[in-house]
């Protein structure tokens, strides 16, 4: 096979060699991806340093407007910019001239300033500021990229007039602000007190509405028992009132028959033991009282009380000593005398509670209505403290220092600051020259698919003869094919090289070519090979796609999901991306990726044409049918 192969290549070299019209034939081929490099590419060079032949139209109707005292007319301000300005072709004329010529396509678009510019652009000093505006209106029937272009001019002069308007506005902002310092300076001290407290009381709000609630709690537990308390209180003087009266007969009786004396004795411990269940009850509405209300004066009642049930429950105790002690058959007597002192200390309290309970019924009224008044208007202050707290803690004390030293500003350095406060630092990781560089690892790839499709389009791919095997014939034509692409390969890097376009070597870059040129043809020829006539239209196809969906122009992200989904096997893609490694700076790993993607589709074609070359009837048929029909050759 590969003896035929050779003897074919050397065949079709003989054919070429005899036939001079042949040769310039061929040579035409090989000129033609060259030429398209060397038209394209120039013409695409640098197109946007052209652009102040663009002619654009500008209309300036603004009357001016008097603020302070000063006149401004921001309209003529921004015309004497213009006329400074070589970006775009200005054309100053009135509104009638400006929209004749765009409609008519002289202009390219019109900018129109309204009588009423300067006025809506300084009423920013009116408690009703107004936005001004500039009227745009372009002819995008003229070009599309020259609208694209007069419209970012547009954008260039909005941006110039938003910066004179900031300059303008800061200046009498930081006049404000420099008059604001000195009263800053004035309060710092008394403003930082009142931060420092609200923040305190933000901080105990939880604190608070627990305290409320408890209070809440308290109140209404006072004001369920107080009332029964308050009732019971003559009770619990009587019971304690009766120790007292009592203690004489029983004293005499224990002394005179102590057996006698137990149920009496029994019978006071009860009374006792009622007194200090009433006295517990007092002290525990007492306490809840105190709690919410935090009344000072209620301290030493509730001490009183507790001292009460204290030595209600030391009688408590002494009685049930003298009543062991009568059981046990001994005499109670060295205990009577200390019993007499608790019991008058007891009866004296609690005498003196139900004195205070005309008293205690007024501290309760009168906590009921304040805890009522709390109620009423904590939640408006509850929501409001943590506002107060935000608004307050947002003022830096670092930042009230900076409002003071505005007091001492200059207020032309302020304004010229604000006229550019900042300066972008842009930093390109692979800058490209110029446009046509940048473009032409697009052009240098589709002129190399052109190349391949222009050879496989004019010269059969193949062989008349029928003593080769079809494999044979298929390498002994690619040779053909194959030399005939390095030269137009060659042809096409030797142009860019010409052209000047940006690379990182002149020798990677005509290698690549090289590399590239072959494996196109190589697809081509497959196809042609394959499929016929069929494989030029298929050829044609991939062209189609390739030139929309290989990101060579635009980003693949800006295209339709069709588009995106099908950029990955389309090879074209990888030979851009190996083409833009070499032009814009190599970064070896993608530069191999790429390339070897590339490869894979050319290997894979080989491959599969190596399987089915020879067995496919139909497409050959059709192609003889094609040609009978004398419309095709």
């Amino acid at each position: 096979m590969i003896k035929e192969a050779i003897k074919i290549f050397k065949n079709d070299l003989k054919t070429i060699r005899n036939l001079p019209l042949l040769v310039v034939f061929l040579l035409v081929i090989v000129c033609l991806p060259s030429l398209y490099i060397l038209l394209t590419v120039p013409s695409v060079w640098d197109p946007y340093s052209q652009t102040s032949n663009i002619e654009v139209a500008v209309v300036n109707n603004d009357l001016g407007y008097t603020t302070n005292g000063t006149y401004y007319n921001v309209g003529n301000t921004l015309v004497e910019e213009l006329r400074s300005n070589k970006n775009l072709s200005w054309q100053f004329v009135d509104k009638n001239t400006a929209l004749a010529g765009v409609k008519n396509g002289k202009y390219y678009a019109a900018l129109i300033i309204p009588s009423d510019f300067s006025e809506n652009l300084l009423s920013i000093e009116t408690t009703h500021p107004k936005r001004a505006k500039i009227q745009y209106i372009d002819n995008e029937k003229l070009s599309p990229i020259a609208t694209r272009l007069t419209s970012a001019g547009a954008d260039a002069v909005q941006n110039k007039i938003n910066d004179e308007i900031v300059k303008t506005i800061d200046g009498i902002i930081f006049g404000k602000l420099s008059d604001t310092g000195e009263l800053a300076k004035e309060n710092k001290a008394q403003f930082l007190k009142l931060r420092s407290s609200v923040n305190e009381l933000n901080g105990k709000i939880t604190t608070i509405d627990s305290s409320i609630s408890e209070a809440n709690s308290d109140m209404s537990t006072v004001n369920q028992i107080w009332p029964k308390i308050s009732a019971a209180l003559p009770e619990i003087q009587k019971y304690s009132n009766y120790a007292r009266k009592n203690y004489d007969s029983i004293y005499h009786q224990i002394l005179s028959d102590p057996q006698k004396s137990l149920s009496k004795v029994q019978n006071m411990e009860s009374e006792v033991n009622t007194t200090i269940t009433g006295l517990e009850y007092v002290d525990a509405i007492l306490t809840s009282l105190y709690n919410a209300t935090g009344d000072q004066e209620l301290k030493p009642v509730i001490a009183q009380v507790e001292e009460n049930i204290n030595k209600a429950n030391q009688v408590l105790l002494v009685l049930k000593d003298v009543e062991s002690a009568i059981k046990d058959g001994k005499n109670p007597k060295g205990k009577l005398a200390e019993l007499k002192s608790l019991i008058d200390q007891m009866d004296d309290g609690v005498n003196t509670l139900a004195a205070n309970k005309a008293s205690i019924n007024q501290k309760i009224n009168n906590a009921a209505a304040t805890l009522t008044l709390v109620n009423s208007k904590w939640p408006a202050i509850r929501s409001a403290i943590p506002i107060a707290a935000a608004k307050l803690n947002s003022i830096d004390e670092e930042d009230i220092d900076k409002l003071i030293s505005f007091s001492d500003t200059d207020q032309d350095d302020v304004k010229n600051y604000f006229e550019s406060p900042v300066e972008l630092d842009k930093e390109s990781m692979y800058p490209m020259e110029n446009y046509g560089s940048a473009l032409a690892p697009f052009y240098i790839a589709l002129s190399l698919w052109i190349g391949c499709l222009i050879s496989v389009a004019i010269v059969t791919v193949r062989v008349k003869s029928n003593k080769y095997g079809a494999r044979a014939a298929y390498f002994g034509r690619l040779n053909l094919f194959l030399m005939i692409g390095m030269f137009q390969a060659l042809l096409i890097a030797l142009s860019a090289l010409f052209l000047n376009v940006q690379n990182s070597s002149a020798a990677l870059l005509t290698v690549t070519i090289l590399m590239i040129g072959a494996c196109f043809m190589v697809i081509l020829y497959s196809l042609v090979s394959i499929f016929g006539s069929l494989g030029k239209v298929m050829a044609v196809v991939l062209l189609i796609l390739q030139i929309a969906s290989s990101g060579g122009v635009y980003p693949a992200e800006l295209q339709s999901g069709f588009f995106q989904t099908i950029q990955p096997f389309l090879p074209m893609t990888y030979a851009i991306r190996t083409l833009r490694e070499v032009v814009a700076g190599v970064l070896w790993t993608s530069y191999w990726y790429n390339l070897g993607i590339l490869f894979l589709f050319a290997g894979a074609t080989l491959g599969l044409t190596l399987l089915i070359v020879g067995k496919i009837k139909d497409s050959q048929g059709l192609e003889e049918k094609l040609k009978e029909s004398g419309l095709v050759e």
